[in-house]
């Protein structure tokens, strides 16, 4: 009887064990996604411009260096009047240096880079996984829709992301952000998808404030996965040296 029991409970964990690993679709879809927009590792040349509803535009250069989702170093190169700023995220907490006074000050997720309408958690925060809940809400023939809750006692921009994925190379497509509220707050379209070495990733991105109607574009200029960036240049204390 003893034998029947433990044959039965063997039986009972064959069964659901790899049911349970992937009950959780979602997360294969956006380990995915960020595989190519965070894989590890990796030093991009970003450039926005910010499109203003007076017709007006206003560009800048970064240069991104990232350890982890959670470890992302900023420079600004252009204007003139604002190379040598710096941003930093470090676990989760943002700073910024300011090359005319010499200070170094904390930001939040919510401040926006370069005045436009991607803010720092946008750029600095691809940690997904840490702060949302994953849930696989619709599929389609071509693509996946994920939705991204915001995790009890986390502090996060948005509430919810929807996330639109192509099924064929698991590339974005498009994402929703919205407030606690449900209110649609902004919209980000993927385009142009371009090979960067060995890695396949959009090289546009379209950032439209639903509220203002202001967009920003952010332009890959260069991608690439690297190895052993230098930790002392994820802190605080090394900004502005």
């Amino acid at each position: 009887m003893k034998n029947y029991k433990w044959k039965f409970v063997a039986l009972i964990i064959l069964v659901v064990v790899p049911r349970y690993a992937h009950a959780n679709p979602a997360l294969q879809v956006v380990n995915g996604v960020l595989a190519k927009l965070s894989p590890g590792q990796w030093i991009a040349k970003y450039h926005f411009t910010n499109f203003r509803i007076d017709k007006t535009t206003q560009t800048y250069t970064l240069r991104v260096k990232s350890r982890s989702g959670n470890h992302v170093h900023v420079l600004f190169v252009e204007p003139a009047r604002d190379a040598g700023r710096e941003i930093l995220n470090k676990d989760g907490e943002i700073w910024s240096f300011l090359p005319d006074s010499r200070k170094v000050i904390r930001l939040t997720d919510r401040d926006s880079i370069g005045n436009g309408d991607f803010n720092n958690a946008d750029v600095l925060r691809l940690n997904w996984l840490d702060q949302y809940n994953m849930a696989l809400v619709k599929e389609t023939k071509n693509q996946y829709i994920v939705e991204m809750t915001a995790k009890e006692g986390i502090s996060v921009p948005y509430y919810l992301i929807r996330l639109w994925v192509l099924k064929e190379g698991n590339q974005p497509v498009q994402q929703y952000f919205y407030d606690n509220s449900g209110h649609h707050l902004k919209t980000l379209k993927y385009r142009n998808i371009k090979n960067f070495g060995n890695i396949s990733r959009p090289a546009s991105l379209v950032m439209e404030n639903v509220i203002t109607g202001q967009k920003t574009s952010l332009e890959v200029i260069e991608f690439q996965s690297v190895d052993n960036l230098p930790e002392n240049l994820f802190r605080p204390d090394a900004l502005g040296k």
